[in-house]
């Protein structure tokens, strides 16, 4: 008997100033005061300030913590730890992209896990025993899909790789997607975010995991994104756009949280673990090669995914046929938006490509892949988008 499941935030709100909501959410489950946890970028360009307006508005405490940087660390972590046990808060607000709400999540199954200080423990399925402190997310970018999800991604810098964590009770119990917080998004940022979306759609409908409900939410996220990207470049302060983008994200982060990814991720851990480059930013680079490389694995699916990214394909083409028209739309978007599309371009030395197949073999998303890809093949896929 096969049994699947599905795990995914229990209240969501999307829109145009839907951070009025979150007073709502803490007055209903008795929240007394908040950790805001963010970044020293948000804060100085306004939007950190913008959440804590709400909270000072409707009474609510906090406290600020806003240490965290892009690939967040173990060190990280800790500090936002320390910051969580002497602020007398007992619920956390993240405002942030992947990386704060990643942060978010660690510090809240920490906080009441002492077991689990050291970080590293964390790395798997479901390594908590206790619940974790409640946690609303407000994200700034659509694209990780965090705000949905029981993945957090935390870099051990010691051994220059990224530790995939996967905890169900990390799922925040309410998310705030506001748009016009989203719209003042600079556009290699926006860029960036959506294809780090657009990759999870992708990837968990391919992956060995997915079935019929994960399959139609990936579907829809990839007609969301293919539909609105080129139209966010050309009209970044449009709010419907922004919330379409908005629904996609959250559409792919129940998806893949639920069924898996593939190779893409686990080929961008390592750029990020070794050359902290932006997640979103590999993955759009890295998409179009293992799109191809999987096509021959699941024709039929890749048949269908090319009729998410345009409604007028004829699905009785080739998988080479279907797989060629998504690389082409992909790479539309890449170039629209300015987006690298060689590793080269990065700052990625060769001479690493086998340290980094390595750990990409070793990367959680690795079994979820349609196709089987072992260390030399990766490497070969490294080099294949060099230059």
């Amino acid at each position: 008997m096969s049994i699947s499941r599905m795990v995914y935030t229990g209240t969501s709100y999307f829109g145009e100033y839907a951070r009025e909501k979150i007073a709502e959410e803490v007055s209903k489950r008795h929240f007394r005061k908040a950790l805001l946890i963010s970044d020293k970028a948000l804060e100085a360009c306004g939007i950190t300030g913008k959440i804590e307006e709400v909270l000072k508005k409707n009474g609510i405490p906090y406290t600020l913590f806003d240490e965290v940087k892009p690939n967040p660390t173990i060190e990280n972590v800790r500090a936002g730890l320390a910051c969580y046990k002497n602020s007398g808060s007992d619920f956390i607000l993240a405002v942030g992209g992947g990386s704060v709400i990643d942060t978010a999540k660690a510090v809240a199954v920490t906080a009441n896990n002492p077991e689990n200080e050291d970080i590293v423990s964390l790395e798997g399925m479901d390594k908590s025993k206790n619940p974790a402190v409640p946690l609303i997310a407000v994200p700034t970018t659509a694209g990780t899909g965090s705000e949905t999800t029981m993945d957090y991604v935390i870099t051990n810098t010691q051994e220059k790789r990224k530790m995939a964590c996967m905890d169900s009770k990390v799922v925040p119990a309410a998310a705030i997607l506001d748009t016009e917080i989203m719209a003042s998004l600079p556009l290699s940022l926006t860029a960036a975010t959506a294809m780090d979306a657009l990759t999870h759609a992708v990837e968990s409908y391919l992956s060995k995991g997915a079935f019929s409900f994960s399959e139609m939410l990936s579907l829809k996220a990839v007609s969301l994104i293919s539909e609105n990207f080129i139209r966010v470049i050309k009209e970044p302060g449009n709010y419907e756009v922004r919330k379409e983008l908005a629904i996609a994200q959250y559409l792919a982060g129940m998806s893949f949280t639920n069924v898996g990814l593939g190779i893409v991720h686990s080929m961008a851990h390592p750029l990020s673990a070794f050359y902290d480059i932006p997640h979103g930013t590999a993955n759009a680079l890295i998409l179009p090669h293992v799109l191809e490389f999987n096509a021959a694995a699941c024709p039929e699916k890749i048949r269908q995914l090319a009729a998410a990214f345009d409604p007028s394909f004829d699905t009785s083409k080739s998988a080479e046929e279907a797989s060629a028209h998504c690389v082409e739309i992909i790479r539309s978007f890449l170039t629209a938006s300015g987006l690298p599309q060689h590793l080269s371009e990065l700052g990625v030395r060769e001479s690493d490509f086998e340290a980094l197949a390595q750990s990409a073999c070793e990367d959680a998303a690795t079994p979820d892949n349609p196709r089987e890809a072992d260390e030399n093949t990766i490497k070969q896929l490294y080099q294949s988008m060099y230059k």
